[in-house]
């Protein structure tokens, strides 16, 4: 980002501060590598839970006195549970940027922890995993995870499920922490309108003392692909297909990025202008990137009538195969490259989009990057190097490891191993 200054503790602690100048907000967190992929298959979900265990007390505070102070000076704070990375952060109004530093400090170094709290606490995920599972299109995502990432943890649900979430305990908690919530492990982020001498004294004294530990890192996937099925009793069939992409942070997986933009971005993108506006089969479709560190997959998400969903599936993958085959045009990937240039720069006039921008180049990259060394990336990529990308992803399903999920009623089903078969 521009502007953005990296110190890092001598115990391994990163502190990334983005200045904005003229801006009345801040935007404070600490993100800590650990996600659902640091779990083992018995402790699926204990990531999530942890984070949602810390809100019920922290620090010399309750959870509800936890919330009264956030909202007694109109701090918003919230945390996040991803695959790689978990996030406890707040926005806040300028004056209030240490004591919000300070609430995110304590759910990340002092949470209470207790017994009683992780028992109540399970009650409440199983009532989300449960709001999830009615979501039709949430539940297909849930779905495409297994098919593209069998026996891996990234094909595991991040919310975990009953049985996993039933035998994890208070020692199983506090055995993760100690092993994930190292020193190295963790980003603190501020963007917004800072005092960066201040900031930087109050990081020392909240993590300067943590102790280094060694590093666990994640086992990579293998290459893998299936298609899996779900009935229900819908109005719509919910599909996501998806083949192997490149990891992210590397120049493919910009190709990648821009290869989805063109093959359904947006409303001028391939998908949309066939299955929508020509064929009227489709309400919505998006294409997008879903890239990991070390994996990742070009996917396309749907929805649409049962009797449409075979022939859905058939043209989604022919269009994969003609970006293949015959490239994009000069046309498509200049507006591609535009439109994600746009958001790019867009997103940068968030505090909140930076610090997430920020953690995420200083995990990938050691650093956080300026906007014209993103920008510049994302202009690099051509006609030649989405047609590779295309190409690759294109014989990475004829290998068999194309995924596909469905749900919706029996009609619509056989969408899934059609569009894997296509490939073939």
């Amino acid at each position: 980002m521009n502007g953005a200054e990296l110190i890092t503790l001598p115990n391994g602690v990163r502190l990334v501060m983005d200045p904005m100048p003229g801006l009345a907000s801040t935007c404070v967190g600490v993100w800590v590598k650990a996600g659902t992929r640091s779990e083992t298959q018995a402790e699926n979900g204990i990531a999530h839970l942890l984070e949602h265990l810390v809100f019920k007390g922290a620090g010399g505070r309750d959870a509800r006195a936890l919330a009264e102070a956030a909202e007694g000076r109109g701090i918003y704070l919230n945390a996040a549970t991803g695959y790689e990375r978990t996030g406890f952060f707040a926005r806040c109004l300028a004056d209030d940027t240490a004591f919000a530093l300070s609430l995110v400090s304590d759910l990340v170094l002092r949470p209470h922890l207790r017994a009683e709290d992780l028992a109540l606490e399970k009650g409440v995920v199983l009532q989300e995993i449960g709001e999830a599972f009615d979501d039709p299109e949430d539940r297909c995502g849930v779905l495409h995870q297994s098919a593209a990432f069998p026996g891996h943890a990234l094909g595991r649900p991040i919310l975990g499920d009953e049985a996993s979430l039933s035998g994890i305990t208070l020692d199983h908690i506090h055995a993760f922490r100690a092993r994930m919530y190292g020193p190295a492990n963790m980003v603190v982020a501020v963007s917004g309108s800072l005092d960066d001498k201040a900031i930087l004294e109050q990081v020392e004294t909240a993590f300067g003392d943590l102790t280094p530990m060694p590093a666990h890192p994640a086992e990579p996937p293998k290459p893998a692909g299936r298609a899996l099925s779900e009935m229900r009793d819908a109005e719509q069939v919910h599909l996501t297909f998806s083949l192997p992409g490149p990891r992210l942070g590397s120049d493919a997986g910009m190709s990648a990025r821009v290869m989805c933009e063109i093959l359904g971005g947006g409303m001028a993108s391939r998908l949309f202008q066939d299955l929508r506006e020509t064929h009227g089969l489709v309400y919505s479709v998006e294409a997008y990137a879903d890239l990991y560190e070390d994996a990742g997959r070009i996917c396309v998400s749907l929805g649409c009538g049962s009797a449409a969903a075979s022939d859905v599936a058939r043209r989604t993958a022919d269009h994969l195969i003609a970006l293949a085959e015959q490239g994009p045009t000069e046309e498509e990937v200049r507006r591609a490259v535009r439109i994600l240039e746009a958001s790019m720069m867009m997103g940068a006039e968030s505090p909140a989009a930076r610090c997430e921008a920020a953690v995420s180049q200083t995990l990938l990259f050691g650093r956080p990057l300026a906007l014209n060394e993103v920008a510049e990336r994302i202009r690099r990529v051509d006609k030649a190097a989405v047609q590779e990308q295309a190409r690759a992803a294109v014989a990475a399903g004829g290998e068999g490891l194309a995924a596909a999920a469905a749900i919706g009623p029996t009609a619509g089903l056989a969408a899934a191993p059609l569009f894997a078969a296509r490939f073939g």
